[in-house]
């Protein structure tokens, strides 16, 4: 979960403003976030009270709108192309595994693109390795699941899972 740590402060001119701690890293989803939202409530008091509003305000409050989805399109663009490219050096470093499921159905079920999981977009390619947390949906005697690794090896189909270690 990401989050943003701010504090109202009051300005130079004694009006409530944000500020953000000096050490802040100023990430991309964050500034995402503030047009997502910027849009939405613009949007939300256009909604609820644009009949109040005089021709000229509704046209500049419009083109505000369509100028802060404009935006908000291009960074999800940014921040899309950057999940897929983390996956893709997901798979490429290896580790133990890179996506976790709760069945052998689930894992089944991962499509061939765009897979989102843990902050990354994988795609069904050789080397891809899932955690199956419950591969027969059953117990052990103390409570804890069965867990194995599967890596896809020689094509990207459901025949080609090979169970690792």
């Amino acid at each position: 979960m990401l989050k943003i740590e701010y504090e109202i402060k009051l300005n130079e001119q004694g009006r409530p403003c944000i500020e953000l701690a000096p050490d802040y890293p100023h990430h991309t989803e964050d500034k995402f976030f503030a047009v997502e939202l910027s849009r939405y409530y613009l949007q939300r008091v256009f909604n609820g009270m644009g009949s109040r509003f005089d021709q000229h305000t509704k046209d500049m409050v419009d083109i505000s709108i369509r100028g802060l989805g404009q935006l908000g399109d291009e960074m999800a663009e940014i921040i899309y192309d950057g999940m897929i490219s983390m996956g893709e050096i997901a798979v490429t470093m290896g580790g133990s595994h890179h996506i976790q499921v709760n069945s052998i159905e689930e894992r089944d079920a991962i499509p061939e693109k765009g897979y989102f999981y843990d902050g990354k977009i994988f795609n069904r390619q050789e080397g891809l390795k899932v955690l199956v947390l419950n591969e027969n949906n059953e117990s052990t005697p103390f409570g804890t699941s069965y867990a194995t690794i599967y890596e896809l090896k020689d094509g990207v189909i459901n025949d080609n899972w090979i169970k690792v270690g």
